[in-house]
């Protein structure tokens, strides 16, 4: 169970037994294979990704020896991961010798996979009992339930091991035990606990681009950038053009805003990438966030130009994000044509119109005719009204949502207060999101009545938030003004100028 298998296929007699076989198929002739051999032939399938193969051989075995119990075994594990799990069940039922080893991992396997964990632990204890707690079996029962997504059974054989192991000197003479601590902490909540043990992993191989990239991972996740950069350093170190450790370190500069030195990340990797799509894609949003919008459409364009790699609403997004560009720009017609050819891909889709509405805030935002204005804002009006008709009732606080937030990010308050408004009459368990933006409106609207009524509400149902208010922890400190009047109002109700319950 779970060893590398691939040496064993360079030797000529399995290489023989797989011509033979693959001779059989192919002229229609009768041959006779012992059981091992065509298990073998299957596994070999099975590793290169033929799984249609493997499973005809493991038919073949089943015929010439219906009994044997590593075939049986093969037959279930393949029907178990189709989610054939009745048909696996009857095959099991076939398995005479079901105090085999292989046998009792396979129904414990079943058993995880039935959600019957309970079950599948107690033929794993007595297993591992059986076996004396042999490091290899203990390792097995791990990785089953590491693969079950199981944290709180990984973490009870952990402590297995730690209770019949050396666990400080043992992972630095086991490679199998090294690795199998470095992918399962690296992937939980815990990465710090990683940590350690990859750099018992990189004393040994510091030449391991996945170990550094693991590494850099890591520190990433625990907002740990100095180490981050140093990690991937490590790694371009080894190779200056490898893929993943350029994208992995492009995520860690946006990650913590330092959005110029991603693009550099990115540009590099579109240099050196055969397929450009990450790097482009990356290098779009980060100039739109940016807001260098003419590099934004450099890019878009060569994705849009590529005649693979994308779906349908993948490249209907990208002639939005086009379209959007090119409204923050001012060149309204190219974004027209760019916005209709978005709507006609997703006619349907909710989210499209309400890019679409976007599209015609902004532009009316940038229009100093009034008409003009009023007329894309009824236009955007007309998308908003037909993403909430297409959206289900139980997602639309959060469509409301995103269309107040969008005439709120265009400064459009009054716009925006009717959206929010909307939820909180509509959707009072989501209300609470809204308070905060409510009062900022009403403040730059200058209606003191609903503004003090939300810093009311924010004081009595989020007083977190009420606290920070005015302070630099505010969600809004770039509103110098703002910020000023509330520790003011503030001030005034600490000393009881203002009696703040009666806006409620």
């Amino acid at each position: 169970m779970n060893y590398d298998m691939s040496s064993f296929f360079e030797d000529p007699e399995f290489k023989e037994a797989l011509a033979r076989y693959e001779g059989m198929v192919e002229n229609h002739t009768p041959a006779y294979f012992e059981a091992d051999e065509l298990i073998d032939i299957a596994e070999y399938y099975t590793l290169t990704g033929r799984h249609k193969d493997a499973d005809q051989a493991i038919e073949l075995t089943l015929r010439l020896h219906p009994e044997n119990t590593d075939a049986l075994i093969f037959r279930i594990r393949s029907l178990m991961l189709q989610g054939r799990k009745e048909e696996a069940q009857t095959v099991a039922q076939l398995i005479s010798n079901s105090t085999d080893r292989e046998c009792r991992f396979l129904q414990a396997e079943m058993l995880i996979s039935e959600n019957r964990i309970e079950e599948a632990d107690e033929i794993f204890k007595q297993v591992a009992i059986d076996e004396d707690y042999d490091l290899d079996t203990l390792l097995d029962i791990l990785l089953e339930y590491i693969r079950a997504h199981q944290e709180t059974y990984t973490e009870q054989w952990i402590d297995c091991l730690h209770a019949h192991f050396d666990m400080q000197t043992l992972p630095k003479t086991n490679q199998r035990l090294l690795d199998i601590l470095c992918d399962y902490y690296s992937m939980s909540r815990r990465p710090d606990l990683a940590i350690p043990y990859l750099h018992m992993a990189l004393d040994k191989h510091p030449y391991s681009i996945r170990y550094w990239n693991m590494l850099g991972r890591c520190h990433l996740r625990q907002d740990q950038y100095e180490e981050t950069h140093e990690a991937f350093d490590f790694s371009l170190a080894i190779d200056d053009e490898n893929e993943e450790t350029l994208t992995l370190k492009g995520m860690a500069y946006q990650q913590a805003m330092q959005l110029e030195k991603a693009c550099e990340c990115y540009i590099r990797l579109a240099n050196v990438s055969e397929n450009k799509t990450r790097a482009y894609l990356a290098l779009a949003q980060l100039y739109i966030e940016m807001r260098e919008h003419a590099s934004a459409i450099s890019y878009i364009e060569k994705l849009i130009n590529q005649k693979s790699g994308l779906s349908k609403y993948e490249r209907a997004e990208l002639h939005s994000d086009t379209a959007l560009c090119h409204a923050y720009l001012g060149h309204t017609e190219e974004g027209y044509k760019q916005i209709e050819q978005a709507l006609k891909m997703e006619e349907n889709d909710p989210d499209m119109h309400i890019v679409a509405g976007r599209f015609f805030v902004i532009v009316a935002q940038k229009s100093e005719d009034s008409e003009e204005k009023e007329k894309n804002l009824r236009n955007a009006e007309e998308q908003f009204a037909h993403a909430l008709e297409l959206t289900p009732k139980e997602e639309q606080s959060d469509a409301l949502f995103r269309i107040g937030s969008v005439y709120f990010d265009e400064h459009n308050y009054e716009y925006a207060s009717q959206y929010f408004e909307q939820i909180n009459k509509e959707f009072p368990e989501d209300a609470n999101d809204t308070y905060l933006l409510l009062a900022y409106g009403y403040y730059q609207l200058q209606k003191s009545v609903p503004f003090m009524h939300y810093l009311a509400k924010i004081n009595k149902e989020v007083p977190d938030v009420y606290a920070t208010m005015g302070t630099d922890d505010s969600e809004l400190t770039t509103d110098d003004c703002f910020n000023e009047a509330l520790r003011a109002i503030k001030e005034d109700i600490s000393k009881g100028n203002i009696n703040l319950n009666k806006y409620l």
